[in-house]
């Protein structure tokens, strides 16, 4: 009852900044390429597309069936990290993806 002290976990420190994703990494092989698109009507349901922001480097990527509408949510109301409301639709590059066989 008297003899024991609990013993205070560990304290790691916290590193300096936070580790950039793969994503944003240049030597990731699934990278946006192309111009942006700005006619979404000419958006591929199946393909891969990524909504970007310049200002923060916020991105989002998504399949073209459900990019269409994350889009115009976001014309509204501007990216989730900063705001702005200049955000550019690119296509991604899936080419060294692995092949899907049934």
């Amino acid at each position: 009852m008297f003899g024991k002290k609990k013993q205070e976990p560990a304290v790691e420190p916290k590193p300096a900044e936070k580790p950039t994703p793969a994503f944003l990494r240049p030597d990731y092989p699934y990278q946006a390429v192309g111009e942006a698109i700005t006619d979404l009507d000419l958006l591929e349901p199946t393909a891969v597309y990524e909504i970007k922001c310049h200002q923060c480097e916020m991105s989002i990527r998504s399949q073209g069936r459900n990019i269409k509408s994350t889009y115009e949510r976001l014309k509204g109301s501007g990216c989730i990290g900063c705001g702005n409301k200049d955000l550019v639709i690119k296509k991604v590059d899936m080419s060294k993806a692995p092949s899907v066989q049934a």
